[in-house]
């Protein structure tokens, strides 16, 4: 799957390509590195987006209880 994201070390929009995992995100390929499979940043990004996803999931959850 591909997705934009604003990179939390550079603060510019980057196309990230990543698999979702029941772990959690796993980013393959990013714009800001050259070649873009050469990731060698501590992936911060996925690490939030992770966070945003378990949120949502509790709100969700939280909202269907009765």
């Amino acid at each position: 799957m591909y997705r934009l994201v604003t990179c939390p070390e550079t603060a510019h929009l980057e196309l990230i390509e990543y698999d979702e995992t029941p772990l959690g995100m796993l980013i393959r390929e990013c714009s800001r590195f050259r070649p873009a499979c050469a990731v060698t940043c501590g992936r911060t990004c996925a690490a939030r987006l992770d966070q945003a996803t378990r949120a949502r999931a509790v709100t969700e959850d939280t909202v269907d209880d009765p």
